[in-house]
């Protein structure tokens, strides 16, 4: 069978799951000639850095954003690009974007407003509206992130640093609104969304942004994702899951004991509950799938803490009662705090819930669990017990709080060290908290320090 690949948090105590990060090394050796990707809705243009020159102009693409967007991404202004919108689904929140780019970029869409035209091909016009300018994002480049850790990492200076996050955003980001809500339909259908700019640049002329809206049951009909294909998406946050899109991967995974796995029901719990329209497709959508996927889903619902009452009638008696005797699991937010005496059991499946809360990350985006798992670095003065334990290997009898302790903050940190250099979001984070006063200072260095950690190196 074939098996799901997550870098979460699942880990023993011999301490053998842990990565290598990327050695220190000299800013002064490190050749600054990049060539960076900026991430675009159609396309992905590779632009030198160093003495890049570009014109002044509004990029004629479209880009659709989930409306949350702008309440996952933490303040300030640059941040990474989002994940753009491919298969917006129906009674998906959505807000209408337009990257700009050159060096007076952030003043060109000032005042700026878009008259909108959502269209469907065998309907013809659904809605027209006007949407103004409501805020603008610098973007980095793809791989700026990483460029800023190793040179942290060398102790650049800080001029040579503010100079460097200048030049690898190359363009930003203007959200609009109101925000729309993508129409229902009940068989696939092209749907267009056209915008005429005013208050912009002039001659500015946008590409329509077409798509194919699709019901829940078509995406049902596709081939299904191989268990490789599913578990690449189940190692950063996922903003492009349509309800059919999961219920096709659920399918796959009710086959296999992976659903048993924390970071496999912690994703579907937390996705399946993430907003109402992908509940109320989910719950439509029950009746057509098979007895096997049926049930399990149901589980996992009732694993999440949701009334299932009324979705109980589609299953046989007897998986009524198995069902009945499932006990929902704890808000995995609420993370183990050890104090003597310990519990073994506790202590060996203490990934579990960490598993829980990188799944639940990934699904939403709400940066709520992941700030659950960064305060787990502030055991980082437990961590010498850790390593006391692991070297005179006293057994049971020498396990202790401050043990479990240093053993979340090594599993902790070696978790966020993985997907900071995967997930932008996860990176965007990190360093709005480094800087964040309102953040223990203990926690801003361990922050500081991720890549460089020998705690968190592959023995």
């Amino acid at each position: 069978m074939s098996r799901i690949a997550f870098r979460g948090a699942s880990a023993t105590l011999d301490g053998k799951y842990r990565r290598t990060p990327m050695p220190p090394i000299s800013a002064r050796t490190l050749c600054l000639i990049l060539c960076l990707g900026v991430a675009a809705p159609a396309q992905a243009e590779v632009t030198t850095v160093k003495d890049a020159k570009t014109p002044n102009r509004v990029r004629p693409e479209i880009a659709l954003v989930a409306a949350n967007w702008l309440d996952l991404i933490p303040p300030g202004p640059r941040v990474n690009a989002p994940a753009f919108l491919q298969n917006p689904y129906a009674g998906q929140r959505i807000s209408l974007a337009l990257l700009t780019e050159g060096p007076d970029r952030e003043r060109l869409l000032d005042g700026a407003e878009l008259q909108v035209r959502i269209s469907s091909v065998t309907r013809g016009v659904i809605e027209e509206r006007r949407m103004k300018l409501r805020t603008k994002r610098a973007i980095k480049a793809e791989g700026a992130d990483m460029v800023m850790q190793v040179l942290q990492a060398g102790q650049i200076a800080d001029s040579d640093r503010a100079a460097l996050e200048k030049n690898t955003s190359l363009v930003s980001l203007a959200i609009f609104q109101p925000d729309c809500t993508i129409p229902s339909v009940s068989a696939a259908e092209d749907i267009e969304i056209a915008a005429t700019l005013t208050g912009g640049p002039a001659g500015t002329k946008l590409e329509p942004c077409r798509f194919k809206l699709r019901p829940t049951a078509d995406w049902l009909q596709d081939p299904a994702p191989s268990m490789e294909e599913i578990g690449k998406g189940l190692n950063h946050f996922n903003g492009d899951l349509a309800p059919g899109r999961l219920l096709a991967m659920f399918k796959v995974v009710a086959e296999h004991a992976s659903l048993n796995n924390p970071s496999i029901y912690g994703f579907f719990i937390a996705a399946f509950h993430r907003d109402q329209a992908t509940r109320e497709a989910v719950a439509a959508a029950l009746p057509s799938l098979d007895p096997k996927t049926r049930i399990a889903l149901l589980y996992v619902l009732r694993l999440g803490g949701q009334d299932i009452a009324s979705l109980l009638k589609t299953l046989p008696p007897e998986s009524t009662e198995s069902l009945a005797t499932v006990e929902p699991r704890p808000d995995p937010r609420h993370l183990p705090e050890f104090k003597d005496p310990v519990e073994v059991d506790a202590v060996a499946h203490v990934g579990v819930p960490m598993d829980e809360c990188w799944a639940a990350w990934m699904a939403t985006g709400d940066r709520s669990y992941l700030r659950a798992l960064v305060g787990l670095l502030a055991g980082a003065d437990d961590y010498p017990a850790l390593q006391n334990f692991t070297k005179t290997k006293p057994g049971a009898k020498g396990l202790n709080a401050a043990v479990a302790r240093g053993l979340q903050y090594q599993i902790a940190g070696w978790s966020i060290a993985s997907f900071q250099r995967t997930d932008p979001l996860v990176a965007d984070w990190l360093i709005f908290w480094q800087n964040d006063p309102e953040i223990p200072a203990l926690i801003r260095r361990e922050i500081a320090s991720l890549i460089t950690n020998p705690a968190f190196r592959r023995q």
